[in-house]
């Protein structure tokens, strides 16, 4: 009983003087602390750009594929509403079929009121002079899924009302082909870029952390003269390196939130460089902000994790020497 208390209050106290250690040499060695910090700074940097890129080429080509649909035109005006209105309920029956709408001659007219052309175009079109044709919006839970689902429509259109000739899907067959291969490359492209990026910045941390620990060799003999075992030894290593990552975190976010707010001012105030992203209603401060816990916990456990990995590895060959 008494060696469990013995061993009790002897561990905490090691801890302690280990910690306080590690953080006493921390800031004793400026320039090799601020080495291995900013070099841990850019690998997360790098590892954040990266993820940031993923996530944006993910949203965006979901975004592509959001609006990739499949609209439905009618032979005539003489097929009526209800025969329109079956159908449609017959297509939203079908697999992989999101959604449907009618868009009737009303409708119609709205959205061609607000398309931008040439007012002497629009003008003809009227209420009371309404050539637009009715059709069907169709969203899909894919695009791999609509030629499918124009398959279908036509088992399913046994009146023989649609116009085959004038479905959008048909029409624009290769082009959104082209496009869902192109999103799909540039996704599995990201993929690979953050990988590589990864690694060459988890090298170049590991380097500067081994440089950094063969620097004070010296005082890892004398800690061994004198007696400390293998942990004690250890200890204060692995403490910096998690305060590697720590600093390493925070100046991340930092420089990431600086980026992102300068970079969205620029293009707020700007037609130059980074106007594109009025174009496609991107807001990078915002961005980064509503994706910032993910990061933050990613370069934490990664600045940590890669701190203390490297510590622990680079310190061994002194012990086994």
């Amino acid at each position: 009983m008494n060696l469990g208390v013995n061993m009790s209050s002897s561990f905490f106290p090691t801890i302690k003087r280990i910690i306080k250690l590690g953080l006493t040499n921390f800031w004793r060695n400026r320039w090799l602390t601020l080495g291995a910090t900013l070099l841990m700074t850019l690998t997360l940097t790098m590892i954040s750009v990266s993820i940031l890129m993923t996530y944006l080429l993910r949203d965006t080509a979901a975004l592509i594929n959001s609006k990739i649909d499949l609209t439905i035109y009618f032979r005539d005006d003489t097929v009526v509403d209800n025969s329109i209105t079956a159908l449609m309920t017959r297509i939203q029956g079908l697999p992989d079929v999101t959604s449907a709408r009618f868009v009737d001659k009303a409708a119609a007219l709205a959205i061609w009121d607000r398309l931008p052309i040439n007012e002497n175009i629009k003008k003809p079109v009227t209420a009371t002079n309404n050539t637009l044709p009715r059709s069907i919006e169709i969203s899909t839970n894919s695009p791999d899924s609509i030629q499918s689902v124009v398959d279908k429509i036509g088992a399913t259109d046994t009146d023989k009302i649609i116009c085959t000739e004038c479905v959008s899907y048909s029409k624009n067959k290769d082009t959104v082909n082209r496009l869902i291969s192109i999103t799909k490359f540039v996704q599995r492209a990201g993929l690979v870029l953050s990988m590589f990026f990864g690694l060459i910045a988890i090298f170049n941390v590991m380097n500067i952390i081994r440089i950094t620990i063969t620097a004070r060799s010296d005082e890892i003999e004398i800690m061994r003269y004198v007696g400390a075992s293998n942990a004690f030894v250890r200890g204060p290593f692995i403490v910096e390196g998690i305060l590697y990552g720590l600093f390493g975190t925070i100046f991340t976010t930092l420089f990431l939130l600086a980026i992102g707010y300068g970079s969205s001012y620029y293009a707020g105030t700007s037609s130059g460089a980074l106007s594109f992203l009025q174009m496609i209603n991107l807001d990078i401060f915002q961005y980064v902000l509503a994706h910032l816990f993910d990061l933050v916990l990613i370069q934490l456990g990664i600045g940590v994790l890669l701190g203390i990995v490297v510590s622990s590895l680079s310190i061994r060959r002194f012990l086994e020497a």
